[in-house]
């Protein structure tokens, strides 16, 4: 008898069962069109633990990242024409520390994203600076960390 309630409920309320519902195939005449995506560069990944080096090219006044090279955190120096960004964890906090230090010939501005999935959790910018390295802290309780966004520090400061 509640089985029949429901069903009369659902079809009452416009419910249809999935052979109720028509189908419409798209024509065949509709030529499908596919779009190459935009090409981006392709953030990099980096875990607590490790340092990450890129190579860091100024084209037509851009900063373009090269194939990075993952190691342990403080294994190697940054050499001419990069940078290391480090992530080491802080214990009983809940975020990681950011060690950043460029040997570039001009400071390198990016992003830090603690990501969930696609999900931000967190985000840091980091100022490029050549004198001296560069400390921050980003979100502890994502599962990935993307080093992304690269572009030329700005005389006026970061941020803005």
């Amino acid at each position: 008898m509640k089985a029949v309630a429901i069903s009369v409920l659902a079809v009452a309320l416009g419910a249809t069962g999935s052979l109720g519902a028509p189908r419409h195939a798209p024509p065949r005449h509709a030529a499908v069109r596919r779009v190459a995506p935009p090409q981006t560069l392709r953030p990099f990944d980096v875990k607590p633990g490790t340092e990450l080096t890129i190579p860091i090219a100024v084209v037509d006044g851009k900063a373009t990242p090269g194939a990075p090279r993952l190691g342990k955190l403080g294994a190697s120096p940054p050499k001419d024409g990069e940078i290391t960004v480090g992530l080491d964890r802080i214990k009983g906090e809940f975020y990681n520390q950011i060690t950043v230090t460029e040997k570039t010939a001009q400071p390198i501005n990016f992003l830090v994203t603690a990501l969930n999935g696609g999900t931000k959790i967190d985000e840091t910018e980091i100022c490029g600076r050549l004198d001296a390295p560069i400390l921050a802290r980003v979100g502890s309780t994502a599962w990935r960390f993307s080093v992304n966004s690269f572009e030329i520090g700005k005389a006026t400061g970061c941020g803005s």
